[in-house]
């Protein structure tokens, strides 16, 4: 690809608790400093645990799949086309409510290291 470029089917999925993860932007592939993007798939009946970021905001992006995003304990419904905002310090996870997978792109700023959020 080109130097600013680079196309999800060249990197792995990284397995996290819930969830496939690809952090396709990063300071390891890009110049990007200050930010990080990818997308993350969520298996079919599926609910991924919660999780804080302590001071990263993170936008979310339903590509297909259908289910809810929890935010404090509460959720809200979700589909292809809904935008997520994920605020520093709000617990949230998402869960996958159809029988096809829930994929969504996803930035982070200030970039974070893959899955160093998740409580262990």
């Amino acid at each position: 690809m080109g130097k600013h470029t680079i196309h999800e089917r060249d990197v792995e999925y990284v397995s996290l608790p819930g969830r496939e993860h690809k952090m396709v932007v990063n300071s390891q592939r890009t110049d990007a400093k200050f930010m990080c993007a990818g997308v993350a798939e969520f298996p079919a009946q599926q609910h991924a645990p919660a999780h804080i970021h302590q001071k990263e905001e993170e936008i979310l992006y339903v590509l297909s799949g259908r289910g809810s995003m929890y935010f404090d304990g509460v959720p809200e419904p979700l589909e292809p086309g809904i935008f997520m905002f994920v605020p520093p310090g709000v617990e949230h996870s998402l869960e996958s409510t159809s029988d096809e997978v829930l994929k969504v792109f996803y930035v982070f700023s200030p970039a974070v290291k893959q899955g160093s959020y998740d409580k262990k």
